[in-house]
C-alpha cells in the first residue's frame, strides 16, 4: 500500500488523541496492517484503520452505530468518531487501541473465562434494540474468494487434500 495512506492514517490518529508518552512523534507509529482490503495505523492510544475503497458506506454507517451502541459498552470497542472520513478515496474509522490477546501464548494465554463472560453479555442484546439492520459480515464472503484462488491455483500433489478439506 502506497505510503500516502499509511502517513494519511497515522496522522489522523496522533490528531484524535495525541499520546502523552511521545506528543506526536511518528516514530511511534506502527502498522499493524496493510492489505489492500485494510490498511490498519497505530499511535498510542488509537488505531485509524483505513477500509476497502470498495466498503458500502451505508453498511459501515450501521456497523459503527452499532459498536458505538450504548447496549454494547463494555462489549465492544466504540468508534472514536462517526461518520467515517475518507482518506485516498478509502473511508477511515478511527478507534481505541484493545489489548489484543498473544498469538504466541499458546492457549493458556487465551482469557476464556473473560470471552465467555463477553459471550454471554452479548447473547443478552436483543437485537431489535440495535440499529439495523446488521449487513452481513465480510468474512464467508472473503472465504470463499480465498477458496477460489486457491482452487484456481490448484496445482501439485499436496492440492488435493488442501482442497477436500
Amino acid at each position: 500500500m502506497a505510503a500516502s495512506v499509511v502517513d494519511a492514517l497515522a496522522e489522523a490518529a496522533r490528531r484524535a488523541r495525541p499520546c502523552r508518552a511521545c506528543g506526536a512523534v511518528p516514530a511511534h507509529d506502527a502498522v499493524l496492517a496493510d492489505r489492500p482490503d485494510a490498511t490498519v495505523v497505530r499511535h498510542g492510544p488509537v488505531v485509524a484503520k483505513a477500509h476497502d475503497g470498495r466498503t458500502d458506506p451505508e453498511a459501515l454507517a450501521v456497523r459503527l452505530a452499532v459498536a458505538a451502541h450504548p447496549l454494547l459498552d463494555g462489549v465492544l470497542l466504540a468508534p472514536l468518531d462517526r461518520p467515517a472520513r475518507t482518506v485516498h478515496g478509502r473511508p477511515v474509522t478511527l478507534w481505541p487501541y484493545g489489548s489484543p490477546v498473544a498469538p504466541d501464548g499458546g492457549e493458556e494465554a487465551v482469557p476464556w473465562e473473560e470471552a465467555g463472560r463477553l459471550l454471554a453479555r452479548l447473547c443478552r442484546i436483543q437485537p431489535a434494540a440495535l440499529p439495523g439492520p446488521l449487513p452481513p459480515a465480510r468474512g464467508p464472503a472473503k472465504a470463499a474468494c480465498a477458496l477460489a484462488r486457491m482452487r484456481a491455483a490448484a496445482v501439485g500433489p499436496g492440492a488435493a487434500p488442501v482442497l477436500r478439506a
